[in-house]
């Protein structure tokens, strides 16, 4: 499926104040001596958010999952960005570690090094290699922690909510559960209330998720480019570049931060991939989603590389 252009352009560019700790900003990183930004023409990332735990409240083998996985390729020279959101419980090959849902990706390759950073990134790329036949250059992953510290840094946000959302089982992370609600209409929420109202997908599933994602990125991205905060961009990217554990390396983020003036409401596009699963269930009895293979690979390589439709 593909959105709207000005929707897309909206959850796209949203979708890049993730990576903006890790990006810092052009003055930040021209000041690094003389360093040289990489010849990039296209660059392809996973982006995603891991549902990681204080380290009080961690319990030994609390797995690390991906909550959201995005696929993004960017072409420099033209600014055109595009980016196609996949489902954390689509079934798929994990190379190494057999057969299970995308969102353990990051863990599988984390734990297995003693919970390295590099074994888990190296995971997720393999994966997406091995199943959609596309060669990643790197990712870039945010804790939840981390979003609740950017959602505060700007006083929180207000969206509209489409519709009375309510979860009688929300996870808590000292792994309890409680009940959220979100009336209809204007809702202001804070870094706590932001997580929950972009993690709940009980009452309405996945895409009724992703939607939220997008309600709540769609707002931070329209307060920090405000006149209020438009001059503290610099500053609040680099304080919070350690929330964002990435492999991009300074020459790389040198190159995006250069091109950023590129990218324009007409060069960028997102997509997701609900037209081409379907819920199912393991012969365990776990829930998924399948996919139809014959087609995912194709959407996805085209749609990265310029395909319409």
């Amino acid at each position: 499926m593909i959105l709207s252009r000005r929707r897309a352009f909206k959850t796209a560019a949203a979708a890049g104040l993730t990576l903006l700790s890790t990006f810092h900003s052009v003055q930040r990183t021209l000041g690094q001596g003389d360093l040289e930004p990489a010849d990039l023409e296209t660059f392809t990332v996973i982006g995603g958010g891991l549902d990681t735990r204080p380290p009080e409240l961690k319990l030994p083998g609390d797995p690390e999952n991906a909550d959201v996985f995005i696929i993004a390729r960017l072409h420099l020279p033209t600014g055109r960005m595009r980016a196609v959101n996949v489902p954390r419980d689509l079934y798929l090959e994990i190379p190494g570690f057999g057969y299970d849902k995308i969102t353990r990706t990051y863990d599988f390759g984390s734990k297995a090094q003693d919970g390295a950073f590099k074994a888990g990134a190296e995971t997720m790329k393999a994966t997406v290699l091995a199943n959609f036949g596309v060669q990643v250059d790197a990712v870039a992953l945010a804790t939840f922690d981390g979003f609740v510290d950017l959602v505060n840094t700007v006083n929180g946000v207000e969206v509209n909510n489409p519709y009375d959302l309510f979860d009688g089982e929300f996870p808590t992370p000292d792994h309890g559960i409680e009940s959220i609600f979100f009336p209809a209409g204007p809702v202001y929420l804070d870094g706590i209330d932001a997580l929950k109202f972009v993690r709940t997908r009980h009452q309405d599933g996945d895409a009724g998720r992703v939607m939220r994602q997008r309600l709540v990125l769609s707002a931070m991205l329209e307060k920090v480019t405000s006149d209020e905060y438009r001059s503290q961009l610099p500053d609040l990217a680099h304080r919070y570049r350690r929330v964002v554990r990435n492999d991009i390396g300074a020459s790389r983020r040198l190159a995006l931060a250069l091109a950023a003036d590129n990218f324009t409401e007409e060069t960028v596009e997102f997509a997701d991939l609900f037209g081409y699963v379907y819920s199912d269930f393991t012969a365990e009895g776990m829930w998924i989603y399948s996919g139809d293979w014959s087609q995912i690979p194709g959407f996805v390589q085209g749609f990265l590389a310029g395909a319409s439709g």
